[in-house]
């Protein structure tokens, strides 16, 4: 059976944990993610952990937060003074808004909601955790061309 080597495309399936054992991520339930190896489509380490692998393998590769989603930065987390926001209805912690944060549109997490402002957090929802990823070869494509 030929092994994967740079320059396959991969039909994979992923599994993504975080720390406490939730998965956030399961793609077995559906049509496994078609990847070419070297087109930046997947993490590269996911890429280095693939090279070599045959289809039916699965392998488990754990990325700490500055390799996954980022580390959590305090000052991502900001408040708003309402008059400055346009909104549409009244938000409620745990919603994702689109705001504008440090100059750039952002989708934010609501933490926190006043009479006079909102706080809201411009962090990846999985910043600062460390991500476990199952990866299971599911197929080498054939090579076109």
């Amino acid at each position: 059976m030929a092994s994967i080597q740079d320059g396959d495309t991969l039909l994979l399936h992923f599994t993504s944990t975080r720390p406490d054992g939730e998965i956030f991520e399961d793609t077995r339930t559906g049509e496994p993610v078609r990847v070419t190896l070297g087109k930046r489509q997947i993490n590269p380490l996911f890429e280095e952990a693939l090279i070599g692998r045959e289809p039916g393998e699965t392998v488990t590769v754990v990325l700490p937060p500055e390799k996954a989603y980022g580390k959590f930065r305090r000052k991502l987390v900001v408040t708003i003074k309402r008059k400055k926001l346009t909104l549409d209805h009244e938000p409620v912690p745990g919603e994702f808004l689109k705001v504008e944060v440090m100059g750039k549109p952002c989708l934010v997490t609501v933490v926190d909601v006043t009479e006079k402002s909102i706080t809201v957090d411009a962090n990846h929802p999985l910043a600062g955790e460390t991500i476990t990823y199952a990866i299971t070869v599911a197929a080498i494509l054939p090579r076109t061309g």
